[in-house]
Order: structure tokens, then C-alpha cells, then sequence
């Protein structure tokens, strides 16, 4: 999760990361910025739930990261493209302050 202007993210078995304010807010500003797809977004805070190799720094985190894997939005609106809005991605980045 280094800000490095690459398109690219590789999530490996490995040892324990902890997810950290910094790590999510990085995520969510880049969402909320359009800097990152939100389907990139998603399936990579995905990834980090679904792995056992991550843990979370606090509760405010681990809420953060899985704001961004919740794309039940989808289903309930029928629309593929769906994600959540701006003012519901600075909404979830200020729980982080």
C-alpha cells in the first residue's frame, strides 16, 4: 500500500501487515480523488478481509476497509457500475481523523 504511482498491487501470503489510519485514509482519498477505479478499490480491500495476513490497526480502520469492500450497493440497485458516492467516501475518510 506504498504510494508509489504504480498500477499495480500484489497481495502474497507473508507475514502479518497491519493495516494502518494512514494505509486506509491513502485507499479512500484515492477513491474519493477518482485517482483508483473503485472495482480496484474493492476487490483490493477484499483481498485484505478475506486474508489472514492482515490485521488492523483499530476499529476506525478495519470500519474503513470494509466500506470499501461493501459493494452490496449493486445488487440493491441493480447496477454494475455502482459504488459509493464522494460524500459518502469523505464521510467514511473523516472516522479516520
Amino acid at each position: 500500500m506504498k504510494k508509489t504511482g504504480e498500477g499495480r498491487v500484489q497481495v502474497t501470503q507473508g507475514p502479518l501487515f497491519v493495516v494502518t489510519r494512514a494505509d486506509a485514509r491513502r485507499l479512500l482519498e484515492a477513491v474519493a480523488d477518482n485517482r483508483l477505479p473503485f472495482d480496484a478499490a474493492n476487490y483490493l480491500a477484499d483481498c485484505i478481509v478475506m486474508s489472514d495476513n492482515f490485521d488492523f490497526a483499530d476499529e476506525a480502520v478495519r470500519d474503513a476497509i470494509f466500506f470499501i469492500e461493501d459493494d452490496t450497493g449493486r445488487f440493491a440497485t441493480g447496477d454494475d457500475n455502482w459504488q459509493p458516492s464522494r460524500t459518502e467516501t469523505v464521510a467514511a475518510l473523516s472516522l479516520l481523523d
